[in-house]
């Protein structure tokens, strides 16, 4: 079965989003490994990065389900609010960017955008 092209250009550039955001979070956590006491933090976001992990592999393996992405970006979003220690910062602004842009590739067409709270074309 032939998958159109816009479908496969979206996919990569969801994966793209999903790339960097698990680097991002692998440098968050990268910076919370020196201090015992950043420990809690750094467990914080173990889980938020297999949850990535399963977002790749569901855009990976062409088997995208909108409301399960969502699910699942929320859930890394719950993730990262949750770390406040100062050192992982700047790593989780970005990871937060990363998130909206995902949020509004992964919204149905039609469907307010729970980043934007508008509309998405």
């Amino acid at each position: 079965m032939a998958v159109p092209s816009s479908v496969s250009r979206a996919n990569q550039k969801t994966l793209a989003h999903l790339r960097t955001l698990r680097q991002t979070l692998d440098q968050a956590r990268s910076a919370l490994m020196h201090f015992k006491d950043d420990r809690v933090d750094r467990d914080k976001l173990e889980p938020a990065a297999r949850r990535v992990d399963d977002l790749m592999n569901q855009f990976v393996t062409g088997a995208h389900d909108p409301a399960q992405s969502l699910a699942w970006i929320t859930e890394i979003r719950a993730g990262i609010d949750g770390v406040v220690n100062p050192k992982a910062a700047a790593a989780l602004q970005a990871a937060g960017i990363e998130i909206e842009a995902l949020l509004i590739l992964t919204a149905p067409v039609g469907q307010a955008s729970p980043a934007s709270g508008g509309l998405t074309a």
